[in-house]
């Protein structure tokens, strides 16, 4: 194999795959990138079995075949380069890296050896727009588990439910920790039956969220039985499904609360940081308590001191002392859209609901601590 191809565009596809190559790897192959030319195109794909990408760009093949390089020497290569076109050929398990007047010479694995990328069937679609996917996984990837010994919850769970005339059905998607909970819906068109249910892993999401960041470009989301399949372009990103059921969060969620309190989200989100720069860092914890229309935060580290300050609030009720993870609170003070939050809870042991004021179709949920 030996292509050429402009310096930004190789090192926007080897960018692309760095999240998902595997650095430490107990296949050898699996740190390297699968280059293939053919008259399509030149195709970069990445994999750790779990999840993979796999793009098209421009390029000229001089000679078509398929190679496979260390991902991340060839990242590194690749940017320290100046402008221009690069060079790739194969000779003998080596390929030749030329641009101007730099040369390399890296070792290489057999194209034949590398997994091949998954084609899956029986896709199911869901209409979903690019800037309303965007907004749902950045208004509840914060509450994703990270690394839970309860695999189900170190994903995000999407459902889709449409009755069999179709029409304007709701796309949900749900994240746990067991300690916070986020949920979003939006209204989507559907033409037909459709019903999904799948908890796709924060690895993919991660992924997902870069694709989703760079400009432009329509998206397609599918799920298969045990996949979900993200394109955006000229390129597919494929992912092993996380099996197991998702905890009944339906249940987690309270109908009716006696308490509300109307915070101004700047402000709310300013105090914490300050405040929690003297909790202790096990646990963040701070106190939160209401007396008339004032909301007073507090902490303290038995080794550095304390700090407390006080937030004006709208609220109507009794005097109501409670604690709670400052961590939790300025992830969701962070991500909602409108001036103020409505918190929401019945007493101080009681799950506390949290409402954005520009957006209905959200809320989070933050239990409780016992100071």
């Amino acid at each position: 194999m030996k292509i050429r191809m402009e310096r930004s565009e190789l090192l926007a596809g080897l960018a692309r795959v760095q999240g998902v190559v595997e650095r430490r790897n107990t296949v050898p192959i699996l740190s390297n990138i699968l280059l293939e030319a053919d008259a399509d195109g030149i195709h970069m794909f990445a994999t750790d079995l779990e999840i993979g990408i796999r793009g098209t760009y421009q390029g000229e093949v001089l000679q078509p075949g398929g190679i496979t390089v260390s991902a991340r020497k060839l990242f590194e290569i690749c940017r320290e380069l100046a402008d221009g076109p690069v060079e790739l050929a194969e000779q003998d398990q080596w390929v030749s890296i030329t641009s101007g007047r730099s040369h390399f010479r890296v070792a290489s694995l057999p194209s034949a050896d590398f997994p091949p990328a998954p084609e899956p069937e029986g896709e199911v679609r869901v209409p979903v727009a690019r800037d309303v996917f965007a907004t749902m996984i950045r208004k509840t990837f914060f509450a994703v588990g990270d690394i839970d010994t309860r695999y189900v919850l170190n994903g995000v769970l999407m459902t889709v439910q449409a009755g069999p005339e179709g029409g304007e059905v709701i796309y949900r998607m749900v994240a746990t920790n067991g300690h916070r909970l986020a949920m979003i819906e939006r209204p989507i068109q559907v033409d037909g039956a459709l019903n999904v249910s799948a908890i796709v892993p924060r690895k993919a999401l991660v992924e997902m969220r870069k694709l989703l960041d760079e400009d432009g470009g329509d998206i397609s989301l599918g799920f298969t039985d045990k996949r979900v399949i993200f394109k955006k372009e000229r390129l597919t990103l494929v992912s092993q499904l996380v099996e197991g059921t998702f905890p009944s969060y339906d249940r987690v969620i309270p109908k009716t609360l006696s308490t509300s309190i109307t915070l101004p989200k700047v402000e709310a989100a300013a105090a914490f940081k300050r405040v929690s720069l003297l909790c202790q860092e096990k646990t963040w914890a701070v106190r939160f308590s209401l007396s008339g229309n004032t909301l007073t935060l507090a902490a303290n580290h038995p080794d550095m001191g304390e700090a407390t300050e006080e937030i004006p609030v709208v609220y109507e009720g009794p005097d109501f002392t409670t604690g709670f993870n400052a961590r939790y609170f300025i992830d969701v003070l962070q991500n909602v859209d409108g001036d103020s939050v409505r918190v929401e809870t019945d007493d101080p042991l009681s799950p506390c609901v949290i409402r954005d004021s520009g957006d209905p179709g959200y809320l989070t949920l933050v239990m409780p601590m016992r100071l």
